[in-house]
């Protein structure tokens, strides 16, 4: 561990916090008892008090929560990186607002972000994030389906679903985290609901027998520095 490697806290589903040096980011902060979750959030929307961009994948419920987003805009004034179809629901600043559009590339608020592809056919407009404080990377999965493509995939750390139903189940990781380059996986989108339980022993021992990477499965609200 270093010193200016990023802290990253799991909230629990697929959201998670990334405080990189001088930037804090959110990804997917679903952070609402609804949809009969099993497994509670790290916390609500009204313990954010720090977020300078705030990352949506795509339109579906527990992922994008337009009350917690707002909750969370009103306390920090994040700038929010989504898809179109997100900011019909949400009402922010325009100078808040950036279309997220597969492969574009930026530079936006002192943070390299790439948009990537998502497989997810439920979704509308799926994406998935490459963001850089430009010394360490992260790359955001969000809900996808793995594909050829995820061997573009070059980060630091990886976040990636594993419990299947319109995403990667466990044997869907195993592959997919043979074609990404990074050196920590973190997985995601597991136990919330009954369609997705999985056993993540089962899979951390799978998976370190197909990858050199170093697999951490986070409890929810626990942080790690990589």
């Amino acid at each position: 561990m270093g010193v200016n490697m990023p802290q990253i806290t799991y909230l629990g589903h697929s959201a998670f916090e990334v405080a990189f040096q001088k930037k804090t980011i959110l990804f997917d902060p679903w952070l609402s008892m609804d949809m009969d979750r099993l497994v509670p959030p790290a916390y609500d929307a009204s313990h954010i008090r720090n977020c300078d961009v705030l990352f949506l994948s795509h339109e579906h419920g527990d992922h994008f929560n337009s009350a917690d987003v707002k909750r969370i805009y009103e306390r920090t004034f994040t700038h929010v990186v989504a898809p179109k179809s997100i900011f019909e629901q949400i009402s922010i600043p325009e100078n808040r607002k950036v279309v997220a559009y597969v492969g574009d590339e930026f530079n936006y608020y002192g943070l390299d972000v790439k948009v990537m592809e998502a497989r997810h056919p439920k979704s509308a407009y799926p994406v998935s994030y490459l963001v850089s404080d430009g010394a360490e990377s992260v790359f955001f999965a969000g809900d996808t389906y793995d594909f050829y493509a995820l061997s573009k995939v070059s980060a630091d750390v990886s976040m990636i679903p594993i419990g299947g139903t319109y995403t990667m189940d466990v044997i869907g990781a195993l592959s997919a985290i043979k074609k990404i380059k990074t050196s920590h996986f973190i997985p995601m989108h597991y136990n919330t609901f009954q369609n997705i339980k999985v056993d993540t022993y089962d899979f951390e021992r799978k998976a370190k027998k197909e990858t050199k990477a170093q697999i951490h499965v986070l409890p929810v609200g626990h942080s790690i520095q990589i």
